[in-house]
């Protein structure tokens, strides 16, 4: 009795000790695994002072909003550290936002070298067109600009219409637009000739007071290249109009 207890005891230690090389082999794959991940997103880039101003703009279109209930919600950032930051080492770029009650969304600008001049538009017809991107120096200001339909009456992304495919109502949200796109320094950081397309997604376009994060996605929108965050206020001034999309090839 007394050799079998020493048998299973002596067992149980090698399967200790097993279990233990193993799980150590485990946790050397994972931490090698983000250090890599870590090392391929190269010297950090740093943005800082960000501004979220809502309804700052408001397109010309007879359709849109008006003065009176701005449609164009602006971003801006400053690339405060890091090396030449090249558009096209970006996979996209996501913004998520989330107010006290728990309710949010998320619009993500897709690198639109992803795109062709003969990429079809989301919910209009023609494509894209001419697509740009560009580079930001440290010191550089990004600026993006996103249009919601709040106040929209008409039009192929009408509150009211039904998106094509779908049963479900547009709602308030955001919209495909040419003065959709992202700039730095005034010049195309991501633009297209025509109208952008973007993936919205949740309950509704920012408002004042919700926490924003800005991520900047490797190639494979796997990596976090940068990231900024910032709370969202509505836009005190006078709303400028825009008679044409600012940010186009």
């Amino acid at each position: 009795m007394t050799g079998t207890r020493g048998v299973a005891s002596l067992v149980g230690i090698l399967l200790m000790v097993a279990v233990t090389v193993i799980v150590g082999a485990m946790l050397s794959v994972m931490v090698l695994g983000i250090g890599e991940q870590l090392d391929a997103a190269g010297e950090p880039r740093v943005f800082e002072d960000a501004t979220i101003e809502l309804g700052a703009e408001y397109r010309s279109w007879n359709g849109g909003g008006g003065a009176n209930n701005p449609d164009v919600d602006i971003i801006n950032l400053v690339y405060q550290q890091g090396p030449i930051f090249e558009s096209d080492q970006i996979g996209s770029i996501l913004i998520k936002w989330t107010g006290d009650n728990g309710y949010g969304g998320q619009l993500r600008f897709v690198n639109p070298s992803r795109f062709t001049d003969s990429t079809d538009q989301q919910y209009h017809s023609g494509d894209v067109g001419t697509v740009c991107t560009g580079e930001i120096q440290a010191g550089g200001v990004l600026t993006f600009r996103m249009v919601h339909n709040e106040g929209q009456e008409g039009g192929d992304t009408d509150p009211a219409d039904t998106i094509p495919g779908t049963n479900e109502q547009f709602g308030v949200r955001y919209v495909e637009s040419g003065w959709n796109g992202i700039v730095a320094n005034g010049e195309p950081f991501f633009s297209t000739e025509n109208r952008y397309p973007i993936e919205y997604s949740g309950d509704r376009p920012i408002e004042p007071g919700d926490s924003v994060e800005i991520w900047f996605l490797g190639n494979e929108d796997e990596i976090v290249l940068a990231k900024s965050s910032d709370v969202a206020s509505q836009y005190t001034g006078t709303p400028t109009e825009r008679d044409s999309a600012p940010t186009g090839c």
